[in-house]
């Protein structure tokens, strides 16, 4: 399978699968944390670096945005015109009405990342990555083309992502495995084909649509950045799984890297 849209349009159907159980885990949940004026889910080590953007006013573009809580927390936090994106047409209804039933000013979109209208390029004044999305992407030069494209002259882009280091690593649900072990490798051409399921809210273990998961490498990302015009100014690493597959790994106490931030600029 060779084709982006084969892997992308697969795994859009195994996310309107999943979300509906991430809706009875979380719905209720997200729901009365934003009835809250000025609620975020924004924490530290991020919170520093993204205030160090100076986002008040700026026009932010959350690709990969999944239910729209990130979005919504930089909307609360001062942002100024604020666009998701996400492949999942569940995940982009939810975000719609969440922002909707709250008054936050955020637009959702749904969309494959890679065909982001035109009409969206030049716009955003930061381009915003969370947890959970660099390795949906079937091709990552291109993916990081897109997200130049989305950049205006001066736009920033902000990572924060799980580590590739803890691809390696046994995931949480796997017993009795040594969780410091590593398992799988680090150089891996070829995507993980999976049909067991993506709740990992609520952890209901169902037979699912067939997904692809893509392993890229510290370097594939940082090339994928560089290649398409822009320069890296931060880069940080945190021994903090974000990801909600890797506790296990964390609490073995050894501080290796599960997490980093990444912002790069326009050159």
């Amino acid at each position: 399978m060779s084709n982006f849209k084969n892997y992308t349009e697969a795994n859009r159907e195994a996310w309107n699968e999943a979300m509906p159980h991430h809706q009875k885990s979380n719905g209720d949940k997200w729901d009365k944390v934003f009835s809250k004026p000025g609620f975020s889910v924004i924490i530290e080590p991020e919170l520093s670096l993204i205030n160090s953007l100076n986002i008040e006013g700026q026009k932010i573009a959350h690709v990969c945005c999944n239910n729209g809580v990130e979005l919504m927390s930089l909307k609360n936090m001062g942002a100024g015109e604020c666009v998701g994106f996400d492949i999942s047409d569940k995940a982009i209804q939810e975000a719609q009405a969440r922002a909707a039933r709250f008054d936050i000013a955020c637009e959702f979109i749904q969309t494959d990342i890679y065909d982001i209208p035109e009409q969206y390029h030049d716009e955003f004044d930061i381009v915003y990555i969370s947890i959970g999305c660099l390795g949906w992407m079937p091709g990552i030069q291109r993916f990081f083309g897109k997200i130049a494209s989305l950049l205006n002259e001066s736009g920033e882009l902000f990572i924060h992502e799980s580590h590739p280091f803890s691809e390696m690593l046994p995931a949480d649900e796997l017993e009795n495995v040594d969780p410091m072990k590593i398992i799988e490798p680090y150089f891996k051409k070829d995507p993980y084909i999976d049909n067991d399921g993506i709740d990992y809210i609520g952890k209901t273990s169902y037979p699912s649509k067939t997904m692809y998961w893509f392993v890229w490498t510290l370097s594939d990302i940082l090339m994928g950045i560089i290649d398409n015009g822009l320069k890296v100014r931060h880069f940080s690493e945190y021994p903090d799984d974000i990801s909600t597959q890797h506790g296990k790994n964390q609490a073995a106490g050894l501080d290796i890297p599960l997490s980093y931030i990444l912002i790069a600029e326009k050159e």
